[in-house]
């Protein structure tokens, strides 16, 4: 009885991992995840932790701005979120060791190799753009969405016109919601909780 009660402390605290992908490059995939990070965080007081699995070091630019300088470890804190910069394997197990309870992990553009780690993830977000230029970057995903069989992934967008969303659900079944614009990702507004609230 003992050592089952201890085997479920143990699954109970596994983290959630939430994959966040970009259907192209400049969407918000890295904006959006650090205001999910922070909304964790800040507003449901989780423990969570943001991977950066994209190669852009956009992370340790971060770093640069909210501490004043660089350091040679993967991991930092800003405010009450951990940051891994250019994360990989080593930095996952690492965080899975930690006792994180949500550990994001933002995969930017899913380069060849990382659509399995992306698919793994117990939520998969991916972030795109319905702006003229960027629709193409969206169908492509879908129809590569199409052809791994997954019919979890869901779609975000903040950029793009609402009837060009209503459009690429009649005409491609592409389904997705509207990320709430916020200026400044480490501040959660009311609509945006409303809208993670939902989300997650």
């Amino acid at each position: 009885m003992g050592k089952k009660k201890e085997a479920q402390g143990l699954l109970d605290r596994q983290a959630r991992l939430i994959g966040i992908a970009a259907a192209g490059h400049s969407v918000g995939c890295t904006h959006f995840s650090i205001m999910l990070l922070n909304y964790l965080t800040g507003c449901r007081r989780r423990r969570a932790a943001l991977l950066e699995w994209n190669g852009t070091g956009d992370l340790e630019r971060l770093e640069k701005a909210c501490t004043g300088m660089v350091r040679e470890s993967s991991a930092y804190r800003v405010l009450e979120a951990d940051y891994f910069k250019n994360a990989g394997p080593r930095e996952l197990a690492a965080a899975l060791g930690a006792g994180y309870e949500d550990i994001l992990i933002d995969f930017g553009v899913l380069e060849e190799g990382s659509t399995a780690e992306f698919l793994r993830c117990e939520k998969q977000f991916v972030v795109a753009s319905f702006s003229e230029w960027q629709q193409e970057n969206l169908r492509e995903f879908a129809m590569e969405k199409e052809r791994t069989g997954k019919k979890s992934w869901q779609y975000l967008a903040v950029f793009g016109s609402d009837e060009t969303r209503k459009e690429f659900w009649r005409r491609f079944g592409i389904l997705s919601r509207r990320i709430p614009f916020s200026a400044d990702a480490f501040s959660v507004t009311e609509e945006c909780g409303i809208f993670f609230e939902k989300l997650v």
